[in-house]
């Protein structure tokens, strides 16, 4: 699994941002369903020199609903974005060091829950020139599904740009040797948060 990791973050790091559209440009199929993102929140502290990130959101969906799909969606000032058109697909629980929950509460996904911690080794990270401070928003996306293959569905969003942007700056506050601009660690952190969802994609779809 490791391999094909770096294999991934290395692609994602090399092209962050190659796609021009994300979930906003696709048409929901059935407006009778709906989806909503109620509470989201990141975080990030020091780990020894690892950063450790967590990722939660809640909400709700209508009674209708068969089954959720939520991404993660770093947009940039070009309008291009890192969204490949997959969303991760629940009931999902993952445990252990990094665990990945997306689960409904009380078996209703009427009520719903994403939890997921990512351990991400900042000083092997790098990045182009090219996309420093070119970040625009950091986006969190849910979709409802109406049915069993995923064909009627509707999809609502949240953003956390200032959420991230607040933590990154306290997480490297007080560094005597950080001078780099924030949006670096901005991009960074978002693409390797990227780069592990499309992992967990790949291993879903192995399995």
């Amino acid at each position: 699994m490791k391999g094909y990791g770096l294999i991934l973050l290395s692609l994602i790091l090399l092209f962050p941002h190659v796609l021009a559209y994300s979930p906003a440009d696709e048409t929901p199929t059935d407006t009778s369903i709906w989806v909503t993102v109620e509470n989201a929140n990141f975080s990030i502290e020091k780990s020894g020199e690892m950063a450790k990130i967590v990722i939660e959101a809640e909400g709700r969906a209508s009674p209708n609903v068969d089954h959720c799909g939520i991404v993660f969606l770093t947009v940039y000032k070009n309008g291009s974005t890192n969204y490949n058109g997959n969303f991760i697909i629940g009931p999902l629980n993952i445990s252990g060091k990094e665990p990945l929950v997306f689960m409904p509460i009380n078996g209703s996904w009427e009520k719903w829950r994403f939890y997921n911690v990512v351990y991400v080794e900042k000083d092997k990270l790098g990045i182009n020139e090219s996309d420093l401070g070119n970040i625009s928003s950091f986006e969190i996306w849910v979709r409802g599904y109406g049915d069993e293959d995923g064909t009627k569905w509707n999809q609502s969003h949240a953003v956390l740009t200032q959420v991230v942007k607040g933590e990154i700056e306290d997480f490297y506050a007080g560094d005597e040797n950080d001078e780099i601009n924030v949006s670096v660690y901005l991009v960074v952190l978002t693409v390797a948060m990227a780069a592990v969802i499309v992992l967990i994609i790949w291993y879903i779809k192995r399995k």
